[in-house]
């Protein structure tokens, strides 16, 4: 047995970490015990948190216990995890759906093909051309023994996503105007609904959406309607070019494992679907197969029960390469298929001023338009060859996943508040035991003890800064949200019209959830990785006892003891000129105007994004705190500097009529606004450079009064904190936007403030703030305080601290100004 030896760090001060720290780095003692090769951590009895560890080592070792038949490749995935995914240490990656981890093995395979053999374009004819095209016919080849697909039966078309191989399908698609239909499963992803678009386009008289029991009673009843309709069922009904313009083609898709619940269909439908095939009409089938090819063979052995059209996706399978996906067509197709826009090496001879030409025989030449991405199709080769040295066979793989959902389904399912409500609302049907209908997706959404909905967000976020990656949204998957979170048709078409897009952050509207949270399981998943997530997941979301009685004005420490009112001072003033970036302080004793809208010039720029139009923000780019911009009012002029860029001058009295402004339609928070947008390549490309996305600095129009027309005002109070961090050091004050640093208080205190008064002017309430977690000094994403905060001061989804206020000018002294050192008065709790 091997022993490894280490002490525990002192700066791990909270179970989480502990337990996280221990099964990435080594801390403590390892030995393989147990399962043969499965790692099991034995605390040092000095180690104040041995309880958590060895309560974490017992459900390790109940899994083991229960799964080890299943699980873990006979005792290689940690060293699998360890010598192909060192990529992994230090996260835990749960979005395998999205995009599974690449092995190690495969780029450096890769790697040494290219520097050893010259691959030329495969449309010449010298000899690197011709070594491309012999190494890509054998993965063609490759491709096609992976799924038991016989080559003379079925062609492998590359595109460069499963989503564009299913806009191929609706492009090649033999439509008969007014007559074809197109039927798909509800539980459809967006790329197989927008096969309707052709339909459509060819004045389909029939476009529907299909559940799973209208199939069901349709196989029940195919005699009676081959009776009725005087059909065939047992036809097999071969096509050729006679009859091409005799038939009917009707098209039906349908995933074989939902992209969003990880449900799985029959593969025996393509059967029971073509025996309604009759001399006059004849259902073609396309399987969406990316998500269920990720952790499962698929066999494409008998071709008469077999789909006409497989959409596959090659990350999805091996994490590299990307950009790459493949549609495997059946052969005898090739008659009716059609082609309309045709590129470089498609045609066998064309002229230049007619419309005439003639197309390449074999379907991957003829749909193949340009040059296909070699290298890419070259790399699957060594993808293939690690992917079978690792797991030998996809059947291991697809019972390493299934122990790992049936595990995760059972825990989530079990978790219960203090008073006996569901934590999870989970999306699915059944107990995840059984590979045959259920892939390694686990889909849910969270609810509080009152029975409240949590957002989607706020689970992302938290579990981001621990290290967790998970999916969050609607995954592009309109059915499921309508079947499992009931977010119906008519309520998508209302919310948009109200300023809900997909992609927001409006994770609840209308006290609803408008999406939900995934969890994907992959082939190098680990039960270490399960377990973390439950920990992490049980210390956030589990409301283990009541709640404390917590006031509508947010006071969550009862037993605070108010400073003495004339302890209270203005610290420090700082201006926020552009949203996101860096803070511009004020000189100790110096006044400052305010206006309607707080500050002068607080958040009155803004960078919008080149493409989109939408407002960059810190959460995205946390480059953007190292943007420091300064206020001249003497010299009127906003000086922007930031490391290793010049300083950018801009003169505060520009607008329209001075310089080269134009009106932009852009986004912040998700809500339209309009901008002036600086048009100057100067200014223009000094932010684009420094932050390596294109951009543009925009500014508020003059006199608009009601913040919600531009940036919502972010002007508040924030006190010192008061509460354990595990990083001390860490300068609090400098990593929260807040407007005004108020001394002598104690924290939290300003949660009760309804009305204060600074030195003659008079502050309202307003909205609560809630903060990100950036270190402003550096542009790095940090944990601390959020992942703290949000154990303390999380309520309704939202991390408060500080105090959102806002100017009440009529009851405020002229002039209108705050000066640093300012005495606070409160006037109303």
């Amino acid at each position: 047995q091997t022993l490894k030896l280490a002490t525990t760090p002192p700066e791990i001060t909270d179970h989480h970490a502990c337990i996280k720290s221990v099964l990435r780095k080594d801390i403590n003692i390892c030995i393989y015990t147990a399962t043969p090769c499965q790692k099991i951590m034995v605390p040092n009895t000095y180690d104040p948190f041995h309880q958590i560890i060895l309560k974490y080592n017992t459900k390790k070792l109940e899994f083991l216990k229960e799964f080890s038949s299943q699980y873990g490749y006979n005792g290689k995935i940690d060293s699998i995890r360890e010598n192909e995914y060192p990529q992994l240490k230090g996260s835990v990656y749960l979005d395998h759906s999205g995009a599974t981890a690449y092995a190690k093995s495969v780029l450096n395979s890769f790697t040494n093909d290219l520097t050893n053999n010259l691959f030329g374009n495969p449309h010449s004819y010298n000899p690197s051309s011709q070594l491309t095209s012999q190494r890509v016919e054998l993965i063609r080849a490759r491709i096609l023994r992976h799924f038991n697909a016989n080559p003379g039966e079925y062609q492998v078309i590359f595109t460069q996503n499963a989503s564009a191989a299913i806009k191929l399908v609706g492009e090649a698609f033999p439509w008969t105007f007014g007559q074809s239909s197109f039927k798909y499963l509800r539980e459809a992803h967006n790329s197989v609904i927008g096969l309707r678009r052709f339909a459509e386009e060819n004045n389909s008289p029939d476009i529907q959406a299909v559940t799973e029991d209208d199939l069901e009673t349709t196989f029940k009843n195919i005699q009676e309607y081959s009776i009725n309709e005087n059909l065939n069922p047992g036809i097999n009904y071969k096509i050729n070019h006679e009859i091409n313009h005799n038939i009917v083609y009707n098209l039906f898709a349908y995933p074989a494992q939902c992209n969003f619940s990880g449900q799985r269909f029959p593969l025996t439908w393509t059967k029971m679907i073509k025996k309604l095939d009759s001399n006059k009409s004849k259902v073609l089938v396309l399987l969406d197969a990316a998500a269920y090819v990720a952790t499962s063979p698929l066999s494409l052995a008998d071709k008469d029960i077999s789909p006409d059209f497989v959409a596959i996706s090659f990350y999805k399978i091996f994490g590299f390469p990307t950009g790459l996906g493949a549609l495997l067509v059946k052969t005898e197709l090739t008659p009716i298929l059609e082609k309309r826009y045709f590129g470089g090496g498609t045609v066998r001879a064309v002229a230049y001023d007619r419309p005439w030409q003639e197309f390449r025989e074999n379907l991957s030449d003829r749909y193949e338009d340009g040059t296909i991405n070699f290298l890419e199709i070259i790399s699957l080769e060594h993808a293939f060859n690690s992917m079978e040295r690792i797991y030998t066979d996809f059947c291991f793989i697809k019972d390493h996943v299934t122990a790992l959902s049936a595990y995760l389904y059972r825990q989530m399912n079990s978790l219960r508040h203090w008073n006996g409500s569901s934590v999870c609302v989970i999306h699915a049907d059944n107990d995840f035991s059984d590979s045959s209908i259920q892939g390694p997706v686990f889909n849910f959404n969270v609810k509080r003890a009152d029975g409240s909905w949590i957002g989607y967000l706020e689970v992302e976020k938290l579990a981001s800064v621990n290290g967790i990656h998970v999916r969050t949204g609607g995954f592009c998957n309109p059915g499921c949200l309508s079947r499992w979170v009931n977010v119906k048709t008519d309520q998508v078409i209302a919310n948009f019209k109200t300023g809900k897009v997909c992609g927001d952050d409006h994770d609840i509207y209308n006290g609803k959830p408008t999406g939900s949270i995934r969890i994907s399981i992959g082939s190098m998943s680990a039960i270490d990785d399960i377990l973390i997530w439950l920990d992490f997941f049980n210390t956030y979301f589990v409301e283990s006892t009541p709640p404390y009685n917590v006031s509508q004005n947010m006071v969550f420490d009862t037993s605070i003891t108010y400073s003495n009112q004339s302890n209270l001072v203005v610290e420090r003033i700082t201006l926020f000129p552009i949203k996101s970036c860096h803070g511009f302080t004020m000189p100790p004793s110096s006044s400052w105007p305010v206006t309607s809208q707080g500050l002068l010039y607080d958040r009155e720029w803004m960078l919008v994004n080149l493409r989109t139009g939408k407002a960059l923000s810190q959460k995205i780019y946390p480059k953007m705190t190292l943007i420091h911009p300064a206020i001249f009012q003497d010299k009127e002029l906003l000086v922007i500097s930031a490391p290793g860029q010049e300083p950018l001058q801009i003169k505060l009295n520009e607008y329209p009529n001075d310089i080269d402004f134009s009106m932009c339609p852009s986004q912040v928070c998700g809500d339209k606004i309009e901008a002036l947008v600086y048009t100057s390549p100067h200014i223009t490309n000094w932010f684009t450079n420094f932050l390596g996305i294109p951009c543009r600095l925009a500014r508020q129009p003059p006199l608009i009064n009601n913040s919600n027309d531009f940036i919502q005002s972010r002007r508040f109070i924030k006190p010192h904190l008061d509460v354990p961090l595990k990083n001390a050091h860490l300068s609090l004050s400098n990593e929260s936007p807040a407007n005004f640093l108020i001394k002598a208080m104690h924290g939290y205190e300003e949660d009760e403030w309804k009305m204060i008064k600074i030195g003659g002017q008079l502050i309202g309430p307003c909205r609560r703030c809630h903060m990100v977690c950036i270190n402003h000094e550096t542009g790095e994403k940090i944990k601390e305080p959020y992942s703290t905060l949000a154990k303390y001061r999380r309520f309704k989804g939202k991390i408060y601290f500080g105090q959102h206020m806002v100017h009440v000018a009529e009851l405020s002294d002229s002039p209108f100004e705050i000066k640093s050192g300012a005495k606070i008065e409160i006037l109303e709790k």
